[in-house]
């Protein structure tokens, strides 16, 4: 949403040396607004007396003021002067017929100096007294001090003036909150941005206004000014670590908004957490969104998934920034939507990155049967020949890639160490799993592998007593591509089971083609698989009974089989392809052994159990130590 036009006139003034010129053009350029340097209006005559160092007075510069202030009545949406105006008496003859805003650039003696010594203009520096001798500081205008950087100086002027709104605001510039500001930017937007001011983040916020075009971007590190700076109703993504940090920002921002604004969540909040938090914020009017981002950096910067979790109010006001900033699907519909009510976003991103560390594991998998057996090389070249078919995903190009760097001549992966660290979302969506009772093995488990690979010193003392692997044949590399394909197809069926059934339980209404169709591009988990599903549940409900999935059910578990028999043989810990073996041959047992698991809490806890021969609404116990007839 662009900014109201108005008439806004904005005149810059101070001494020769104060930077009138640089913050005027800085400052025209973001309201989009003409620009003119008064020194450019002065007659030649008064030119040649400051070029010989000889000051001018009241009566050269009357009649130079008269054609500024003329010039400015020109102007038909406003527009910004530099120029140095330092008497009242040339204030009043500039405001003539028009409403300005002043703006004050005031610095020390010794800055000034430094300042017009370093550049080439016909005002020479001996001149600086006799401005200063002149001055009559405005005790109206907006005082900005010379001693800050110029787009600091810009972003409060603009700020505190209140002539330019951003369409949104963006706090913390960390990877993905920098990258987020860029992908805006480049989308057309103005953007705001905020980084607290602390010694060890206080080089952020520079560094980023460097690297992006001014004319479109405003800096803050305190909040008063960056919430100023944004156009109503305000928009602010938070790209925040979770946790107490969220509550902390939203504790400052609170005050300084107005009933109607929107805060946006962008990090991996925990959906309870948002739920709450979208309470608090209501009772003060002010919308709250869970949005999950994925993509990494690169995704962030060029396009990432954004999965919203709120209100349809809430997202309308918003939709167009997201919307234009996520990724696109071939048909080009943005890879951004509203998934479902209050804390629905959220969840549905924990989840992603519980299917997320599943995929991980498996291919960390792969790569332990095949490091012993063939090269890096060939393992990145078997990986690139899956990646043109139908195994296509992000995260396997990726792992191809890894097995081409080199350092020195050595590989790079051996260098690094093999203890693999987790943040909390893949724990929340196993927990979520075990509280809900879906059976998302294989996300447990990846997070099992690796807290076991946390236990450095006790792995080292078991590997010694480790027997010698037999020598077996070795598998076909193209049944080791259908185990591979079936684990992660049982893989994403159990993440999308444990959405739908909390979906269920909060009433949200997810739909799984749309989650599918927004994780179809631009997030970590993007693969030809995901595209596929998504055909698959646009059409049908169900998600283990699909014509599809049961068609390469025989075939994948016994490629599935046959891959687990081999690494048994090699001693290699499989525990995501195990765990998709157990969570398929558990489907494929008609006659499972639960029912001895229920006769046993029957036996010590008279907890009941239901019966073949009766009714499944009748519930019974039995007195398991009684061995009579």
């Amino acid at each position: 949403m662009e900014p109201q036009n108005r008439h806004r006139t904005i005149v810059v003034m101070g001494v020769s040396g104060s930077g009138k010129t640089t913050i005027g053009k800085r400052l025209a350029a973001l309201l989009e607004l003409p620009f003119e340097d008064a020194d450019a209006y002065h007659p030649p005559a008064n030119i040649a007396k400051m070029k010989n160092g000889t000051p001018l007075m009241d009566e050269d510069r009357w009649p130079w003021l008269e054609t500024l202030n003329q010039r400015m009545q020109q102007w038909e949406q406003g527009g910004v002067l530099a120029c140095s105006a330092l008497k009242e008496s040339y204030r009043q003859l500039l405001s003539k017929n028009l409403s300005i805003h002043w703006v004050y650039l005031e610095g020390s003696m010794e800055t000034l100096l430094q300042r017009m010594e370093a550049r080439d203009h016909f005002m020479k520096p001996e001149m600086l007294q006799s401005q200063l001798d002149t001055l009559e500081p405005p005790s109206y205008a907006l005082n900005v001090s010379i001693s800050n950087r110029p787009e600091q100086m810009v972003s409060e002027i603009i700020a505190k003036l209140g002539t330019m709104q951003s369409d949104l605001g963006i706090v913390g510039m960390g990877v993905m909150g920098r990258s987020l500001a860029k992908n805006a930017l480049n989308k057309g937007f103005k953007v705001s941005v905020y980084n607290r001011s602390d010694p060890k983040e206080a080089h952020i916020l520079p560094n980023f206004l460097k690297e992006v075009p001014p004319e479109r971007v405003l800096g803050f590190d305190e909040w008063e000014g960056f919430v100023n700076s944004l156009s109503q109703p305000r928009r602010i993504l938070l790209m925040i670590p979770a946790g107490t940090a969220i509550d902390a920002v939203l504790e400052t921002l609170t005050p300084l908004l107005a009933p109607g604004d929107v805060v946006m969540d962008g990090g991996n909040s925990h959906y309870r957490e948002t739920q709450r938090r979208m309470q608090n914020l209501a009772s003060h009017s002010i919308d709250y969104l869970g949005v999950g981002v994925s993509g990494g950096e690169e995704g962030a910067l060029k396009g990432p998934s954004m999965m919203a979790g709120g209100s349809e109010t809430a997202y309308k006001k918003v939709s167009h920034l997201l919307e234009a900033m996520a990724a696109k699907e071939p048909n080009a519909k943005p890879c951004a939507a509203l998934l479902g009510p209050d804390g629905a976003g959220h969840f549905i991103k924990t989840v992603h990155n519980g299917i997320e560390y599943g995929e991980m594991q498996l291919l960390a998998e792969l790569y332990a049967l095949l490091r012993g057996l063939i090269s890096y090389e060939d393992i990145r070249t078997l990986f690139q020949q899956w990646q043109e078919g139908e195994a296509q995903s992000f995260l396997l190009g990726l792992t191809a890639e890894i097995f081409s760097k080199k350092e020195g001549g050595s590989y790079v992966l051996d260098k690094v160490l093999d203890v693999a660290s987790s943040k909390g979302t893949g724990v929340w969506s196993s927990i979520a799993a075990l509280e809900s009772g879906v059976p998302a093995s294989m996300m447990v488990e990846a997070v099992l592998a690796r807290h076991l690979s946390g236990a450095q010193g006790t792995r080292e003392v078991w590997a010694k007593l480790r027997p010698v692997p037999k020598t077996v044949k070795q598998i076909a590399p193209e049944t080791l591509l259908k185990a591979y394909q079936w684990a992660r197809l049982v893989n994403h069926l159990q993440g999308l089971e444990l959405i739908q059934i909390q979906s269920q339980k909060e009433n949200w209404n997810v739909q799984l083609s749309e989650v599918l169709r927004v994780w179809s591009v631009g997030c970590i988990i993007q693969s030809k698989l995901v595209q596929q599903l998504q055909q698959q549940l646009s059409q049908h409900a169900s998600l283990w009974e699909l014509e599809w999935v049961l068609a390469q059910l025989p075939e994948g578990l016994e490629a599935l089989q046959e891959a687990l028999q081999w690494g048994l043989t090699q001693q290699t810990a499989l525990p995501c392809f195990s765990a998709a073996w157990n969570h398929s041959g558990g489907l494929t047992t008609i006659n499972s052994p639960a029912n001895l698991i229920q006769a046993l809490r029957d036996a010590f806890g008279a907890h009941t159990y239901q019966r073949t021969d009766r009714p499944l609404d009748q519930q019974f116990t039995t007195n398991w130590k009684d061995h009579g007839a």
